[in-house]
């Protein structure tokens, strides 16, 4: 027998008998279905975590900071920055210094108009800022001069207005919606802090309440990642060495000693994190990381995609037994006709063949059926996840339900890998549902299957 017969005998044997195919490809269609929308949505569960993750900072940045409670603790200083720096795998290396002995406030405009009560200020390498993954949304890096830094996203929102009244003395950037819950676009701040200098006011905490004031020129603002530090939101950037002059001009100290306050390591690739990590913290460092945050999440998302890939199994398992029961109950009914193929010399792998297609097709049509009508319910879960039912269906909504985006969230997640494997799968499925019905096949008698009624 050709290809082409087998498949003609298979495709009419399944419309012979449309009731029971039918049944037997719906309990394939719901147990197909079902494992794609439980593991979609363990899927889409990982998507919401890396996107979470992505908002909240670089994952290949670790934050070294000192140990304390010992005399003999190792500490932040320029030694332990070379020696960071020579650790395998680390791409960048910046030491990060505050104004923690200091009160800092801020004033900027004519007669000083605007005015910071408080600020975070720092001192880093602003050379290696580009190297370290600082995204600037505006302006320039700040070039070797004593009176250039950077600031925060939102650090112009923090000034008040001297000349207005309290309760409008202050720009609020978090009231960006209406009373609909739309999102409207942020008010711009009461000055472009990139044209105006900024004057710091640092009064030295040791009770002589002597204040010092310089100015300095805002170059750029960088985008807010609290991975890399607060000030990044609302603080003011300064080289090192800008920080050395500033509290040497405070205090009169000739060579004022800086140990920092953190250390933030930047590894090559976030594979390496974690042995980087390990390698410091032997030095005697605590270390913070979204590494050990992401694997932790990975995991717990691995866990729940396994539970409700189960979960799903077991109705394609109920399946299973039904296309089982139904080439069994096939083959009982057509015991004559298997002797009749023998008795013409059809070949005994030709009858096991046609049998493990009959199989094998009530499972790909299944599991056709169960990725349609999975696509479906993927989509409306996606629409009414992100309110785009109230809101009005447009085509663009259902592309973003569908197939996702820059800052959408979906619940449920059908990858082209979950598809095809959805597919292998129902057909594996039919085949190893219909190996046993079609080798109790090929062992019937031809003579005795010829005399059965």
């Amino acid at each position: 027998m050709s290809f082409s017969d087998i498949l003609k005998m298979c495709t009419d044997n399944l419309k012979r008998r449309k009731g029971r195919t039918f049944l037997t490809v719906l309990g394939v269609f719901i147990g197909c279905t079902s494992i794609i929308v439980m593991v979609s949505i363990g899927v889409g569960m990982k998507e919401s975590q890396d996107q979470m993750l992505a908002e909240m900072g670089d994952l290949s940045v670790i934050e070294v900071s000192q140990q304390y409670g010992s005399d003999d603790a190792a500490k932040l200083d320029d030694v332990t920055v070379e020696t960071f720096r020579n650790i395998a795998g680390v791409a960048a290396v910046m030491p990060k210094a505050s104004l923690g002995d200091f009160s800092v406030s801020l004033k900027a405009g004519i007669n000083d108009r605007y005015y910071c009560d408080w600020s975070n200020i720092v001192g880093l390498d602003t050379d290696a800022m580009e190297a370290m993954g600082f995204e600037l949304i505006d302006g320039k890096y700040p070039a070797a001069r004593p009176d250039e830094a950077v600031g925060g996203q939102y650090l112009a929102y923090n000034f008040y207005d001297s000349l207005m009244p309290e309760g409008y003395n202050m720009v609020d950037r978090w009231d960006i919606y209406d009373e609909n819950g739309n999102e409207l676009e942020m008010p711009e701040p009461f000055f472009d802090i990139l044209k105006t200098p900024v004057t710091l006011e640092i009064t030295a905490n040791d009770g002589t309440e002597s204040v010092h004031r310089k100015t300095m020129k805002i170059t750029g603002l960088t985008k807010e990642d609290y991975g890399k530090g607060w000030e990044t939101s609302e603080g003011i950037m300064m080289s090192i060495d800008n920080m050395k002059a500033l509290i040497k001009d405070v205090k009169g100290e000739a060579d004022p000693k800086l140990t920092y306050s953190t250390i933030l390591v930047k590894a090559e690739d976030i594979s390496l994190v974690t042995a980087i990590e390990e390698e410091i913290s032997g030095l005697g460092f605590y270390t913070y990381s979204m590494e050990s945050m992401r694997e932790s999440m990975e995991k717990s998302a691995r866990q729940v995609q396994l539970m409700l890939g189960g979960l799903g199994a077991i109705s394609l398992f109920v399946a299973a037994i039904g296309i089982t029961n139904t080439m069994v109950m096939s083959i009982s009914e057509r015991t004559r006709e298997i002797g009749i193929m023998k008795a013409l010399g059809c070949y005994v792998k030709d009858i096991r063949l046609m049998f493990l297609m009959e199989a094998g097709s009530i499972g790909l049509i299944g599991g056709i059926m169960g990725i349609i009508f999975s696509l479906i319910i993927s989509v409306g879960i996606n629409l009414v996840a992100m309110g785009t039912l109230s809101a009005g269906l447009t085509g663009q909504a259902f592309v973003d339900a569908l197939l996702g985006g820059e800052g959408i969230t979906r619940i449920s997640v059908i990858s082209p890998g979950l598809i095809l494997f959805a597919i292998a799968f129902s057909i594996f499925v039919g085949v190893a549902s219909g190996y046993y019905p079609a080798n109790k096949a090929v062992k019937i008698s031809a003579l005795e299957a010829i005399k059965r009624e």
